[in-house]
């Protein structure tokens, strides 16, 4: 059964109906648009209106999906925690020692790239969003402290370490790439060593 959902009134008393698949469609717009956004800009820096103009949609029809601009500042968060467990998880689920290990490898190269470094909008979270977390509201803190619980586990089963070598291991690579990427312009030179460390380690 599809759902009929009512939008707004046109001007001229006219209902403008969209689907309740429409309706995800656009919220899954926002959602993408946000978690492009607040990784790049952070959380106080984008408004409601550049990210709807981001999504393609009206300022307006924010409200059809979000009570407020916290709500999607969590939701958003959750989706950029669902990709990087995508990834980590695909290696944590490798059953072969030998291969999984190469792919660990792999993915803690790319982790602390100068790719990673130079990207306008860091993919992990992590380094996104750590540094804010502490003045951020409540249901953000929760989606962020869930995320980073669930990736810690998926990153240690990926490792093969124990859990505290894992976390050792992990807070050095995400450390490295946040301090890297504070100093790349000003000084590129102690950014690649920084990176060259992490990833020797």
């Amino acid at each position: 059964m599809i759902v009929i959902i009512i939008v707004k009134r046109h001007g001229d008393g006219h209902d403008m109906r969209i689907t309740s698949e429409q309706a995800r469609k656009n919220r899954d717009r926002v959602l993408d648009a946000a978690a492009d956004l607040f990784r790049e800009k952070g959380f106080d820096s984008v408004a409601v209106s550049e990210l709807m103009g981001a999504a393609g949609l009206t300022h307006g029809g924010f409200y059809n999906h979000f009570g407020s601009k916290d709500e999607v500042e969590a939701a958003a968060c959750a989706r950029v925690f669902e990709a990087s467990l995508a990834r980590i998880g695909a290696i944590a689920g490798i059953d072969d020692p030998d291969e999984r290990r190469r792919a660990f490898g792999a993915y803690r190269g790319r982790y602390v790239s100068t790719a990673a470094r130079d990207a306008p909008a860091p993919a992990c979270p992590m380094v996104a969003f750590a540094g804010d977390m502490a003045r951020r509201p409540a249901e953000l803190r929760h989606a962020f402290a869930e995320g980073l619980r669930a990736y810690l586990e998926a990153f240690t089963q990926a490792s093969g370490e124990d859990r505290a070598s894992a976390i050792r291991d992990y807070t050095t690579m995400a450390g490295a790439l946040i301090l890297a990427r504070g100093v790349a312009k000003e000084d590129p030179e102690l950014s690649a060593e920084i990176l060259r460390a992490a990833a020797e380690g």
